[in-house]
């Protein structure tokens, strides 16, 4: 009887680890591993102003152009490439959208983090040896 309540006790334990090891998936944040190539300080910027709509739980739309939870699938082209365009759109004031601006003004990046941004994604064209 004591091993039967042991062996409970431990698949509980398992289950709670197992939920809140996937919690932070679940609440639409991007595991560390799927956006491993891009550094902290730039990743931290899309989590806060990128990953609500360009993650796994994402907006539909939004992920056929660009998908953080994809980024590790894609080639070192494809980054520089999807990079370049974040700084484009960035620049332009076309990301986020007008509507998530005026309604989130917190979601918009400084001009530090957009200059952060670009910096990042010019260093990746010319790894790639692209321009």
């Amino acid at each position: 009887m004591k091993n039967l309540l042991r062996v409970k006790g431990l698949l509980w334990q398992l289950a709670l680890v197992f939920i809140f090891t996937n919690l932070g998936v679940a609440s639409g944040q991007v595991e560390k591993d799927q956006t491993s190539s891009i550094p902290e300080n730039i990743n931290k910027i899309f989590q806060s102003s990128c990953i609500k709509c360009h993650g796994e739980n994402g907006k539909i739309m939004a992920k056929t152009k660009l998908n953080f939870s994809k980024w590790a699938e894609y080639d070192s082209a494809t980054k520089a490439k999807k990079a370049s365009a974040i700084c484009s759109e960035l620049n332009k004031e076309a990301m986020p959208p007008k509507s998530a601006r005026e309604s989130n003004p917190e979601l918009i990046p400084t001009k530090e983090q957009t200059e952060l941004i670009c910096k990042w994604a010019e260093s990746l064209k010319l790894k790639e040896g692209t321009k």
